[in-house]
């Protein structure tokens, strides 16, 4: 939701001089805190693919990556395709030219290449049809050597943290020019950026125990105190103009935010009010691939018309309609498929054990 609030600042927020200078770095910064909400997921996939791991009784790197792979590619690949198929119709209703406020004009073989999106972790533009898929290419990536990362978090534990944040320091020093770089090494060393939040993940689920225990004690005004430090530094350290180096050093704060987050939201207790809104979590992934698609449908219709407001009002309720049918359709069958397939290989090795 967090994403999808901060790109419909693009209606009539975004850019706007002195409205939008005064009103992101207020409290209300959280709630466009957009490329914050990707380290938070990154954490949060740190942290449920260890689970993930450790779930598979024989570590089964097979059956870990056959199921990762059904569980992030049929959506993704279904968010391109409707988005296409929209984009497709939407020219022949309301054209717009390519890159008004920020909207994508997909035109195959022309502007899009079908096939770097269905390699999906090569370099390409990802802005070109679905602009969010960005940070999912980057997961991808380090899905595919994620068995590494727990191995380096479970083996050094607070040391493989340190090393992590080196190599994120490393990372942004170099991507700042110092270095020429080609198109894919510096997109390659920004997924290696990208691993120390996953290895933040990893920690708190290798340590759950002791990390929750340490937060637990945490109590009365110090633990409101600590919730607030938490979301300052996992809103703050982010500005769009920044450049690329500047964002990452950014990033490590509001990794260590998130780290925090986490920690404190694991030791609290749910209540009635958030467990109504279990809902957005389940169709978190499906919000996260089409949500642009939906704002900029009502941008392509809304905006030059009726204004902000009628963009705001519409896109995000239409965002979590959108978002609930695509997981129907889509994301909830292919969690059963991941499921499926990691159980078939699971079965089949022990079979093939137990013959021999």
């Amino acid at each position: 939701m967090l994403v999808l609030f901060s790109h419909t600042t693009i209606a009539g927020l975004y850019g706007v001089e002195p409205i939008w200078s005064e009103l992101k770095w207020t409290p209300l910064k959280i709630l466009w805190s957009g490329h914050q909400a990707v380290i938070l997921f990154f954490v949060l996939s740190g942290f449920a693919l260890t689970k993930m791991w450790e779930s598979i009784g024989s570590r089964r790197y097979d059956a870990y990556i056959a199921a990762r792979v059904v569980r992030l590619y049929p959506p993704y690949i279904a968010s391109i395709a409707v988005a296409l198929v929209v984009y497709w119709v939407m020219r022949h209703l309301s054209p717009w030219a390519a890159g008004w406020m920020n909207v994508p004009n997909p035109i195959l073989g022309e502007n899009v290449s079908l096939i770097d999106h269905l390699l999906m972790i090569g370099n390409f533009n990802p802005s070109a049809v679905n602009p969010p898929i960005w940070s999912i290419i980057h997961e991808m990536r380090i899905s595919l050597i994620f068995p590494i990362i727990y191995f380096v978090v479970r083996r050094f534990g607070v040391g493989a943290l340190v090393g992590f944040l080196c190599v994120s320091m490393l990372v942004s020093w170099t991507i700042s020019g110092v270095i020429p770089l080609s198109a894919l090494q510096a997109e390659l060393l920004i997924s290696l950026h990208y691993v120390t939040f996953f290895a933040f993940g990893s920690f708190i689920a290798l340590n759950q125990d002791s990390v929750c225990e340490l937060a637990s004690k945490v109590r009365g005004r110090i633990r409101v105190g600590v919730w607030v430090v938490a979301l300052l530094l996992y809103a703050y350290p982010f500005d769009n103009p920044w450049s690329l180096s500047q964002r990452m050093i950014g990033d490590i704060g509001t990794g260590i935010g998130s780290f925090m987050l986490v920690a404190m939201i694991l030791t609290s207790a749910e209540g009635s009010f958030l467990s109504r809104y279990r809902f957005l979590g389940g169709i978190s992934y499906s919000m996260y691939l089409n949500h642009i698609l939906a704002l900029n449908i009502c941008l392509i219709l809304l905006y030059k018309s009726f204004g902000s407001v009628a963009v705001w009002v519409t896109a995000i309720p239409f965002a979590i309609i959108l978002s609930w049918g695509m997981c129907a359709l889509v994301e909830k069958p292919t969690i059963a498929m991941s499921r499926q397939v990691r159980r078939i290989i699971l079965d089949r090795r022990k079979r093939l054990a137990e013959a021999a």
